[in-house]
């Protein structure tokens, strides 16, 4: 893989010029936080510069990668189709223990084995092609040096090395615990915030997360062998005083990747705590949510 600018490295751009400006306009205490998708980015970002001089991840994602890697569907066999169906890695056929709502589908354990290495080689897939889209890229660009200026040959290759292919990512709600509580227990309802009490419809509909990306983007945010923002692999570079938040029925992120990450902090200074039966938008929790964090400040940070 071509190693090139990726869209995260705008992020932490992002970031530490926002705290730098809150420094110019005389802030004291600067402190980054994160949620979802948010907390690994601007973990990655305070890992790399130390802005902040503490940090909040609420329903803190485990990365995007990470995330996208437990959600994409395996069935899909090809990218530009997909209706090009592995019935046998279908988790919405009855076949393999899918049932319609509100009965919960029951997954043999040896086939979730075979469907979770499948996401990941899907996702190789789809990383295969955005790496042979930024090479074709990066070639055309090498060749202008050495075609005659204005000729054909230099104005195809003036095109191709300026190009950006979008990729159209199908399917990407099909995680087997959205339909069965006893895959990563929690206290969880069936369904996905995308869609409940079954996500099929968003699966094939047009929601879902990544659906569309520019290769570089795929590579940098979404694909689970390629993103580099893994809450859990950074955590341990945070030395600042740290926040945890968790709603404990979050469809998404999985209490058992709560644990792992707050289990992955060495930071001296950190503080862990359970929405109980707050969902991933912390519908009805978001003042305790704001008191906790404002409460951890004051006796942190003031």
């Amino acid at each position: 893989m071509l190693e090139l600018a990726r869209p995260y490295e705008h992020c932490v751009i992002d970031v530490e010029t926002a705290a730098a400006e809150m420094r110019r306009r005389g802030a004291r205490v600067v402190v980054l936080l994160g949620y979802s998708g948010g907390a690994s980015l601007t973990a990655l970002a305070q890992a790399e510069t130390g802005y902040g001089d503490g940090w909040v991840g609420i329903a803190a994602h485990p990365g995007e990668g990470v995330f996208m890697g437990q959600v994409i569907d395996p069935s899909v066999v090809d990218e530009r189709d997909p209706f090009s169906n592995d019935q046998s890695l279908d988790m919405y056929d009855p076949a393999n223990g899918w049932q319609p709502s509100p009965a919960p589908s029951q997954y043999d354990p040896d086939w979730l084995i075979r469907y979770r290495a499948a996401q990941q080689a899907r996702v190789a897939r789809i990383d295969a092609i955005a790496d042979a889209e930024i090479e074709a890229g990066h070639q055309a660009g090498v060749a202008l040096e050495t075609l005659t200026p204005a000729s054909e040959a230099w104005r195809q290759a003036r095109r191709r090395a300026v190009h950006i292919r979008y990729l159209t990512i199908y399917c990407t709600l099909a995680d087997p615990a959205y339909l069965n509580l006893s895959i990563d227990p929690s206290d969880r309802a069936l369904g996905s915030v995308f869609a409940s009490p079954d996500p099929m419809d968003a699966n094939w509909g047009g929601f879902g997360l990544g659906r569309v990306m520019t290769a570089g983007g795929w590579l940098s945010t979404w694909s689970s062998l390629s993103s580099r923002p893994k809450l859990e692999e950074t955590i341990s570079r945070l030395s600042c005083p740290l926040l945890l938040v968790h709603p404990t029925a979050d469809t998404e992120i999985r209490l058992r990747q709560a644990h792992a990450i707050r289990d992955a902090a060495t930071s001296a200074s950190l503080s862990y705590h359970e929405l109980k039966g707050a969902s991933h938008y912390l519908e009805g929790h978001r003042q305790p949510a704001m008191e906790i964090v404002a409460e951890w400040i004051q006796e942190t940070l003031a």
